[in-house]
Order: structure tokens, then sequence, then C-alpha cells
């Protein structure tokens, strides 16, 4: 046997060896243990202005709606009892909202349901100083540096300790303060981003772009407060 035939062997047993010690990819639960499924829109999406509802009042064809679209201002109109605020609620929140609203003057024990037609809501929205700001799609679960990484990134002039998250929550739009820097080196946790956030980098571009409403950085940093200062 010649130097290059025992080389060759050789070569083959410690790529056969190499070959045997890999072991097989997860599959099926394992996989989804390691990388969980992006959530579907479920009792837990929070109705956000622009969404597409149908909501069914059972037994009241004139009072139920087919296409009731969420306001800007987060109403949706119905028939008897006017604008009611579901954007920040569940669907099933929202649907207890208007049975209960319903019930006050109007039907004995009324049963609503609404289904999500069109979840608009299932996007963000990210500007101040980034890169490229815009609208970008939710799919599935994610983070603040990652939704600023949507918008290519922070520009040379912003300030990573001054990124604003606005929020609907309960009906009411609220605001916090976070310091990406700090994510960054693992200083701060990452707050997940949820459907129908708007992202602000720069607390100056923040107070333009809602219209001065915005408290100081101080109160923000504490955690959600609401923009007319009442929480």
């Amino acid at each position: 046997m010649t130097i290059r035939q025992i080389y060759a062997a050789m070569s083959g047993c410690a790529l056969l060896s190499a070959c045997a010690s890999v072991e097989p990819a997860p599959r099926g639960d394992e996989a989804y243990a390691i990388i969980p499924p992006a959530p579907a829109i479920g009792m837990d999406y929070r109705l956000s202005p622009d969404d597409l509802l149908r909501i069914q009042v059972y037994h009241e064809p004139d009072l139920s709606l087919e296409d009731a679209q969420v306001s800007a201002a987060g109403m949706v109109r119905m028939p008897l009892i006017g604008d009611v605020p579901v954007a920040g609620l569940s669907s099933g929140d929202a649907a207890d909202l208007i049975a209960d609203r319903l019930g006050q003057r109007y039907l004995v024990s009324p049963q609503v349901t609404i289904f999500v037609k069109k979840a608009v809501g299932r996007r963000i929205t990210v500007d101040g100083e980034v890169r490229e700001p815009g609208l970008f799609p939710v799919d599935g679960r994610l983070t603040l540096s990652q939704a600023v990484t949507l918008a290519k990134g922070p520009t040379r002039l912003a300030s990573l300790s001054q990124i604003i998250v606005v929020r609907q929550i309960d009906g009411e739009r609220q605001a916090a303060m976070f310091d990406l820097a700090a994510i960054r080196r693992g200083k701060a946790a990452d707050p997940e981003i949820l459907p129908g956030d708007m992202i602000i980098v720069g607390l100056s571009r923040a107070k333009a772009i809602l219209g001065g409403t915005l408290l100081a950085a101080p109160a923000l940093a504490a955690g959600f407060i609401a923009l007319d200062g009442k929480n």
C-alpha cells in the first residue's frame, strides 16, 4: 500500500467517525421546545385602530355588524349605544363591554361575539432617529432591539438612551422610555413589542411626533404612564 493509499484510508476513517458523532436535529415537539412557533391571532390579541371586525349580537341581526372598523380613536360605532372604546382590549373583553352597554338599557342578558376579520394592528410603527422609519408587520414575538433593527437601525444622531414606546392599554394611550444602549450591553431587559405599538427613537422627536403631549424623561423611565399625565 502506498503512502497516498494509506492517507486516503485514514482520512476516510476520520470522516466516518465524525459523521457517526453528529446527532440528528430535533424534530416535532422537541424542535418547537427550542424555537417556539409564532403565535396565531387568538384570544390574547389586542384590538387596534383600523382593525376590521365582525360583531354579532345573538338573535339581534339589526344590532350586528359585518364590517365594523375600529376608528383612529380606538372606537367602534354600534347601533343604539354609539361609540365604544375597544382598542387595547381583547375581542372577548370588547364583546363583554358591548354586551354590558346594551344590557344597561336595551336588551336582557345580551350575548355578543367579535371576530377579527382583518388584524391591521399586527403592525408596529418605528419613527424618529432611525434610518428607514415606517410601518412593519409583526410575525411572532418581537423585542424592542429587533424592532429598531427593522428600521435599519438608529442614525448617528440618535440618543439610544431615549427610546419611547407608545402603547394602547385599556383603551388609553400610554408611553414609556427605554435605554437601548443598556439593552445592547446586557444591562437591561429587552422588552417585548406588541402589535400596534409605536417606537420613537429620541425624546425630542417623540415630542414633535406626539404633538407635545409627552411627559418628562424621568417619569417615562419609570414605566408606562398615560400621555395626558393622569396616571
